[in-house]
């Protein structure tokens, strides 16, 4: 079952090589928090390779994959994942990119960007600071004398 594809992208990105940007970032996104198959990784070795030292263009594993992301790409957790995610995946992408959406470069500097938005949506939000009880002491008697 498909999930994605660079169709619905391309009548924003007015080019092929923009609209295939957003889904390739998720997909250098999944491969490297181990989300895709099994078969995937294998089925295209050397462009994973790539991905993984980040060298190159972030979007040639998502093309390699024929510009579409289907169920069978990911692993158990990936599905999962882009299922919860991929909804409203565009709407984020240009909300975080603002105007440069679909004028961006396929960089690891971009990716990095909407790398840290994808974090959270995958491992949760990091936990406030937990004080001890003898830190919420201190920091009481502090405030007294100040």
């Amino acid at each position: 079952m498909s999930l994605a594809s660079v169709d619905s992208y391309l009548p924003y990105a007015g080019d092929l090589t923009q609209a295939c940007i957003p889904l390739g970032f998720f997909t250098a996104f999944c491969l490297q928090h181990h989300l895709l198959s099994v078969e995937v990784e294998q089925a295209h070795r050397d462009t994973v390779i790539q991905c993984r030292l980040q060298e190159g263009p972030v979007s040639a594993l998502f093309v390699a994959m024929g510009a579409e992301l289907e169920e069978r790409h990911l692993s158990p957790a990936g599905q999962e994942f882009a299922h919860r995610v991929l909804p409203n995946f565009r709407d984020r992408y240009c909300e975080l990119f603002d105007e440069e959406s679909w004028r961006l470069q396929d960089n690891w500097d971009n990716y990095q960007r909407l790398a840290a938005v994808l974090v959270r949506d995958l491992y949760g939000r990091p936990p406030k600071r937990i004080t001890s009880w003898l830190g919420d002491v201190v920091n009481k008697v502090a405030s007294i004398w100040r």
